[in-house]
């Protein structure tokens, strides 16, 4: 309720303005304007990406408050928080800081949306049997409730979970047992495995928050060791890459700080006596992963990374050495997609790293179906130039990860919702898309879907059969409307994660 103040006096303002547009605007005025105004900040979000109420209610009346045309009062920063507001303010990413625009011109953009968005988007569904004889599913008898995934990885005879809630790093064996627990504050959400020990870096808060409570630290494996804080006081880290980004043979870290106004990419200098100097990448929110690799063969370490919230896409950041980086947009989706995945792999058997992306995320206004949400390839032409060859739509996809589940010598795609439509189509929470061959697939789902809300996946070969078995960490988080009380279901049964167990060997 606290945004209802805000949201009256907006909608007040946003309809006063509408009314002054001119009789002599033309109609297209609207649309050059949009385009010429929202794209120094993200890509161009057209009507048709989200209904009429939606930009009415919403989206509007915070663009007219970020762009300058709307007051900044104490109702109108009810979606920025306090301790971070002065922050956002001086962020030229945040606040329109060149002149704002006049009323006529805000006016013609909001009657150029309102005209041309439809009443409701109509997502198109695709059949999904409820069948998955490739694997079998397996849940722990441990009770968390109520679960809080942030993290799921398996390797042979081991499987970890990271949980939020209880503030634990679980790692059970390879019949799902427990074998021990660690104390992670804020939530273990990545894990790396080094000679030494393991890397694991702490949420903070699943909750969007600019506060710094997010940090990265090392579990070395001599017994008796006690952790060692490699990072502190992060903006809600999500993720975590090692790598010796400057060829000195000592490995460096680069952290997603996700946040909400004031998160960035950042690479950390290891100076090999414990200290960790910060070089930011890009200064902005929504970093949720990166992959340390040599993108143009010149044999330095680059980095790609994926960023949602605002300015979503996916960048490139070219090693130049002595810890310079120079920054390219590979792709670049409109602010409205719900960027929540990326991975590489070779699609075509070329040599060169294509990108499988899932865009899905859907808590920020009430949720509606977005029929461009799902799971996305975006082929290498070897030069860094992606161009996107398969879509398959998942409303409210959250991870993909392809590989040859059956042993057939073609890739499969394993994926997860975490906002699939849960009234009409929980089924849709994980899909198995079975490739039949000339990459037609069949869609596929097992029968217990419906015991968790999986937020995160991992693959790997967890009882050693040379098969890949897949893992799902489930979170119970609010589902709107929850007309079949899916969370008391969840809370209930508390099963945090379960193991589909690969059959093909």
């Amino acid at each position: 309720m606290k945004y209802l103040p805000f949201f009256i006096t907006a909608a007040l303002c946003l309809l006063f303005l509408f009314f002054q547009c001119g009789e002599n605007q033309s109609p297209n005025d609207g649309e050059a304007l949009a385009k010429a105004n929202c794209t120094p900040c993200h890509a161009y979000p057209s009507p048709e990406l989200l209904d009429r109420a939606t930009w009415q209610k919403y989206i509007l009346p915070r663009m007219g408050v970020l762009s300058g045309v709307l007051p900044m009062d104490s109702a109108g920063t009810a979606f920025i928080e306090p301790a971070a507001l002065a922050t956002a303010l001086q962020n030229p990413n945040v606040m329109r800081k060149e002149t704002p625009l006049s009323r006529t011109e805000w006016a013609a953009i909001c009657d150029f949306y309102l005209k041309n968005a439809p009443p409701r988007l109509e997502p198109s569904n695709v059949d999904i049997e409820q069948q998955l004889p490739l694997f079998e599913a397996k849940f722990p008898d441990h009770f968390l409730s109520p679960p809080s995934s942030v993290m799921v990885t398996m390797e042979k005879g081991s499987l970890f979970l990271g949980d939020v809630h209880s503030g634990r790093l679980y790692h059970f064996d390879e019949k799902l047992e427990l074998e021990s627990m660690a104390p992670v504050p804020g939530g273990a959400v990545c894990l790396n495995h080094i000679p030494e020990g393991d890397i694991v870096t702490s949420l903070g808060s699943f909750s969007p928050t600019d506060r710094p409570t997010g940090q990265v630290f090392f579990l070395p494996k001599a017994p008796g060791s006690q952790p060692v804080m490699l990072l502190d006081s992060l903006r809600r880290p999500v993720h975590t890459e090692v790598a010796d980004l400057d060829g000195d043979g000592r490995f460096d870290l680069v952290t997603c700080e996700f946040a909400k106004w004031t998160g960035c990419l950042s690479w950390w200098k290891n100076d090999g006596k414990g200290r960790f100097e910060k070089h930011v990448l890009r200064n902005m929110p929504g970093a949720i992963r990166s992959y340390a690799r040599d993108l143009n063969g010149d044999g330095l370490t680059d980095l790609i990374a994926l960023f949602g919230q605002g300015d979503e896409g996916i960048f490139a950041f070219y090693n130049k050495g002595d810890g310079v980086f120079s920054e390219e947009h590979l792709l670049r989706f409109p602010p409205s997609y719900g960027s929540s995945f990326f991975t590489l792999f070779d699609y075509n058997g070329d040599g060169h790293d294509d990108i499988i992306y899932t865009c899905g995320d859907n808590a920020d206004f009430p949720p509606i179906a977005k029929p461009y949400h799902g799971i996305r390839i975006y082929q290498n032409d070897g030069n860094q130039h992606f161009e996107e060859v398969f879509f398959y739509h998942l409303q409210g996809a959250y991870g993909a990860i392809p590989a040859d589940f059956d042993l057939d010598g073609d890739l499969d795609i394993a994926a997860i919702s975490f906002f699939p439509d849960f009234e009409n189509r929980p089924e849709a929470g994980f899909v198995f898309l079975e490739n039949d061959g000339h990459n037609t697939f069949s869609a596929r789902t097992f029968p217990a879907v419906g015991k968790g809300r999986w937020i995160v996946m991992d693959a790997g070969d967890l009882d050693a059969d040379g098969d890949l078995d897949l893992v799902l960490g489930s979170l119970a988080f609010e589902v709107v409307p929850d007309k079949k009380g899916w969370i008391k279901q969840w809370a209930r049964d508390g099963i945090p994660f379960v193991l589909l167990e690969n059959k093909a060997r």
